[in-house]
């Protein structure tokens, strides 16, 4: 008996180990015609997994997040799969695409068009209410169909659900595209100057001030961006990241369907009457206090500027700032004093005077303790916090992982990276890309 009651219990054993079922690449092989898009499958995905899809060439095929493939050119592409599951990244396999022309004299397909057609709001109509218009012309008129065009405007009023932020962080691979950071002009936004007016840089004063704003391709009123803003280095200004081509990380970044459509906003963060050093030491509190006044004026001039001249969207979740060396500290400032209005801080080899230090013969007191260098409770799983250092960065030395080594402690939720380079763009420029793929994503 206690032998037949084993082999029953037994017998249900692997049901269990069947429902744990491993994840697998199904497509491995897709043919399409130029024009047409095809989703690549995955079987058994994990709940709290990221997939990540890498294009070999993004000219001749997309891939959308969620794996959809779009066919650009004739030709073959390799689409490589990664899953990233508790901090591990392990690749599932390549799917191959083969993409052939369109058939001579036939028009493009019909799935690459109504998403950008004036003629798509119609289709979306229902037809059993159309149906009963003996005359076409009738259907689009609003006075026909009042409920109908209220419809649409109410499904965009809510705020959208943001994904949680736990998956981005356990996401360990730093890996960048090749051309990730190449001049593409098929891809390429605008850049606009904008100058605005600041109250916190004089007592009494009005001082104007500059900054550029980077737009995604297609930018346009009817839709709402959210914001990223990136703070320089010592010594630079709001030009120096437009003339190092970083306008070109962001939009192969959106390009590549690695990240959202966004705005980026390049600010002179040294906020003092003159904007630079002019007057002062380099490397001197005085200089350095007028980085740390940037928060002030990014709070009280620059975003409500930006948010009144641009198409936002508003709120923590839509808000993020990063930035190198200086700019890294400054962000850092900005991300965990202002922890209500940032969910997205970066800083790219960022320079000391966080923590109290002696570095360049300047002697600070530091802008939090490593004790007080945390986020509240109510932030701690909602904020996603990357700190990148260059293997060969003798400029800021170890300041950022002193850092990293602090928000540990605190057991602060966070990425670093130590990327090959040093106090350069060889370093900045693949980590703002990794912090733009993590950022903005909504269910």
């Amino acid at each position: 008996m206690l032998l037949i009651l084993g082999l029953a219990f037994s017998s249900t054993l692997p049901v269990a180990s069947q429902a744990a079922k491993k994840t697998k690449l199904k497509t491995k092989k897709i043919t399409m015609k130029v024009g047409q898009k095809k989703k690549i499958v995955i079987n058994g995905k994990k709940k709290k997994a990221v997939y990540r899809f890498v294009s070999s060439s993004k000219a001749k095929a997309s891939v959308s997040k969620s794996g959809v493939v779009t066919a650009k050119k004739a030709g073959k592409v390799t689409i490589t799969v990664k899953e990233t599951y508790k901090k591990k990244t392990k690749k599932l396999g390549n799917t191959v695409v083969t993409i052939k022309k369109k058939d001579d004299g036939k028009k493009p397909l019909p799935t690459a068009v109504p998403s950008s057609s004036p003629a798509a709001t119609p289709v979306v109509t229902p037809v059993p209410q159309s149906s009963s218009q003996p005359q076409n012309t009738e259907v689009p008129k609003q006075t026909e169909e009042p409920k109908q065009t209220e419809a649409p405007l109410e499904t965009e009023t809510p705020a959208p659900v943001m994904k949680p932020i736990g998956p981005y962080i356990e996401d360990t691979d730093s890996s960048v595209p090749d051309g990730f950071d190449k001049v593409n002009d098929e891809v390429a936004g605008t850049v606009e100057d904008i100058t605005y007016d600041s109250t916190v840089i004089k007592e009494d004063a009005v001082v104007s001030r500059k900054a550029k704003v980077v737009l995604p391709k297609g930018y346009t009123e009817d839709k709402k961006y959210p914001v990223v803003y990136m703070n320089h280095g010592i010594g630079e200004n709001e030009t120096t990241f437009y003339g190092n081509k970083v306008q070109n990380v962001i939009w192969n970044a959106i390009a590549n369907e690695d990240a959202e459509e966004m705005i980026v906003v390049f600010p002179n963060g040294c906020a003092n009457e003159k904007g630079n050093s002019s007057g002062l030491e380099f490397f001197s509190k005085e200089h350095y206090a007028a980085f740390d006044n940037f928060i002030n004026d990014l709070k009280e001039c620059l975003m409500p500027y930006i948010n009144e001249h641009y198409s936002t969207l508003t709120g923590r979740d839509n808000t993020a700032v990063c930035g190198f060396s200086m700019g890294g500290r400054v962000s850092l400032h900005i991300g965990f004093t202002l922890q209500d209005t940032f969910r997205y801080v970066g800083a790219f080899c960022p320079a000391p005077g966080i923590f109290e230090h002696n570095d360049m013969n300047v002697h600070e007191d530091g802008l939090f303790t490593p004790e007080t260098f945390t986020l509240q409770d109510k932030y701690m799983n909602d904020t996603l916090v990357m700190i990148v250092k260059g293997t060969n960065d003798t400029t800021v030395k170890n300041f950022p992982k002193d850092y990293t080594d602090a928000l540990t402690t605190n057991q602060v939720p966070h990425l670093y990276f130590e990327l090959p380079g040093g106090h350069d763009g060889s370093v900045y420029k693949p980590g703002m890309y990794n912090f733009l793929r993590r950022i903005f994503h909504r269910n």
